[in-house]
């Protein structure tokens, strides 16, 4: 470890200046952890008699030993070579949030990512990346790779997004169709070995294949890659040509030829009972009725489906920790007791436990010497602050609004 020398003075000031970073903004992370990497390779927090950077920074500042080694790790990543404080132009517009996630990607990897990029999609690249590792056929040398994975991977994220294949071709430019994909600007799709990280029409997408480095394609590269795929399509019948009942040939659409002369991208066929010989009606012999009657058995087909979807939809978007209004009792020291009750404290910062949100009840007991007084706080959250830089990973401060007090 590089050591690193600290006076008395030097000491102090560094601790006043993480004293006032952790109160500043929002770029001080990278200063707070450059200062306390001063302090650890220096160990001048012997000084004060601490034996270790974890216990100098839980007494000075209540930081725990994880925030300690987050905020020192990212400086080191992240930071410009030599003893200063200042970020790499290259991440200078992220959130401390996303480099700590991006700690654990190599530096080839982390260029999936700009600061437009969700947490989520970067946890989840994490996640494609560790299970890839662990795969044991990515071990074996004679394993067969389609011949193309990444036309292979755009196959599979049409096939599962049917509005969007419908849709590219009715839209007239190319940024219509951008937006009708990807309309936040950010998004991600993820299909075997393939990581596809998208972006508005300028910036384009980030691809990774496991076990090599990211490549940039534009847009427009990539809807050429689709109408290979796919052929020129039919509009609003795209999907269903491709992918559901294709019909006589006599009905066949510009595209379909195209899909049918790539096997290794179809649906495998589904087997269906042979109908009896007396239910076998040639197309010619079949009746206005029937023909109707096998139209409208597709269109129930389609509505049944699509109400199972917008059931399952309705499911996720009112799960058990949404419904209504939740009261959750938390214990509340007695030192804070009456600033809280008379407005003075208006806020508790907690760790994230529970599913707190905006609306819910949160009783207050108050807590002296280890026992409950008998005296509750009920009070209203108005205000949920949550992964924000030089915020506790895991906590969130919530805003508050006093409706009774004992």
């Amino acid at each position: 470890m590089e050591y690193v020398q600290l006076t008395m003075a030097d000491y102090l000031r560094s601790k006043e200046e993480i004293k006032k970073d952790l109160g500043g903004i929002v770029k001080s992370f990278v200063r707070i952890g450059w200062q306390l990497n001063r302090i650890e390779k220096s160990r001048a927090y012997e000084m004060e008699g601490y034996k270790s950077i974890a216990e100098f920074a839980k007494a000075e500042y209540d930081m725990n030993p994880d925030g300690v080694t987050r905020f020192i790790k990212v400086y080191e990543k992240y930071s410009v070579p030599g003893d200063t404080p200042e970020l790499q132009e290259r991440y200078q517009n992220f959130k401390f949030s996303q480099l700590t996630e991006m700690l654990q990607i190599s530096e080839e990897d982390r260029e999936m990512f700009e600061p437009e990029a969700k947490r989520e999609s970067i946890r989840e690249f994490r996640k494609f990346q560790k299970e890839n590792e662990s795969n044991p056929d990515n071990l074996l040398n004679w394993k067969v790779e389609p011949e193309n994975v990444l036309e292979e991977t755009i196959f599979q994220f049409f096939k599962a997004h049917r509005e969007f294949l419908d849709g590219v071709y009715e839209k007239e430019t190319l940024k219509e169709a951008v937006e009708l994909i990807n309309p936040s600007g950010n998004s991600h799709y993820r299909y075997n070995t393939v990581f596809l990280m998208m972006y508005d029409l300028e910036k384009g997408i980030r691809i990774c294949e496991f076990g090599k480095n990211p490549e940039n394609m534009t847009w427009e590269a990539f809807f050429g890659l689709t109408k290979k795929i796919f052929g020129e399509g039919a509009g609003t019948q795209t999907w269903e040509k491709c992918f559901g009942e294709t019909g006589s040939e006599e009905e066949q659409i510009p595209g379909q030829d195209s899909v049918l002369n790539h096997p290794e991208y179809m649906p495998a066929p589904e087997e269906s009972p042979e109908p009896t010989p007396e239910k076998k009606i040639a197309p010619a012999q079949k009746t206005e009725e029937q023909k109707y009657s096998e139209k409208q058995n597709r269109i129930d087909r389609e509505t049944r489906k699509k109400l199972e979807e917008q059931e399952d939809e309705e499911k996720m978007n009112h799960l058990p920790s949404d419904a209504g209004q939740q009261t959750y009792q938390l214990r509340l020291p007695g030192s804070c007791y009456e600033d809280t009750k008379n407005g003075t404290k208006s806020f508790e910062l907690r760790k994230k436990e529970k599913e707190y949100r905006k609306g819910d009840i949160l009783e207050l007991m108050e807590f002296t010497e280890g026992r409950h007084t008998g005296r509750v706080i009920r009070a209203e959250i108005t205000y949920i602050l949550d992964d924000y830089t030089g915020l506790e990973e895991g906590y969130c401060i919530m805003a508050i609004r006093v409706l009774a007090a004992d």
